[in-house]
């Protein structure tokens, strides 16, 4: 009796189930990746932002005791949300800015908070 070559019904059953295991393992990474880049993306262009504002009061020189503003961007094709709180310190001549970013319709958690000081001129 001449026994035929090749794969059989089960053998090829169980080649497909560790292909489609292997796929499944390789797009779930490749998504978790995606997800990755985009959070990193939004926290440095919410970081490019706060940098941004806090330019902003010292190149104008403004100098308030106390304050808290809030904006709007639109950077990346999206808009954002900053939120800035200037207090004194111990120095008089000198004031701390917290400046927050969050994504528009987002403000549970910012995703950038940068903090700096101004001096009087």
């Amino acid at each position: 009796m001449k026994r035929s070559s090749g794969f059989t019904l089960i053998e090829i059953m169980v080649a497909l189930a560790i292909i489609t295991i292997a796929l499944g393992a390789i797009i779930e990474s490749t998504t978790a990746s995606n997800r990755n880049l985009q959070y990193l993306r939004d926290r440095s262009i919410a970081s490019w932002i706060a940098a941004n504002e806090l330019a902003r009061v010292r190149a104008r020189r403004e100098w308030n005791s106390r304050s808290n503003r809030q904006g709007s961007v639109e950077m990346a094709g999206r808009e954002w949300r900053w939120k800035m709180q200037i207090r004194k310190t111990d120095d008089p001549d000198m004031r701390r800015i917290e400046v927050q970013v969050y994504e528009e319709g987002k403000d549970s958690e910012p995703l950038a908070r940068i903090t700096g000081f101004t001096g009087r001129l």
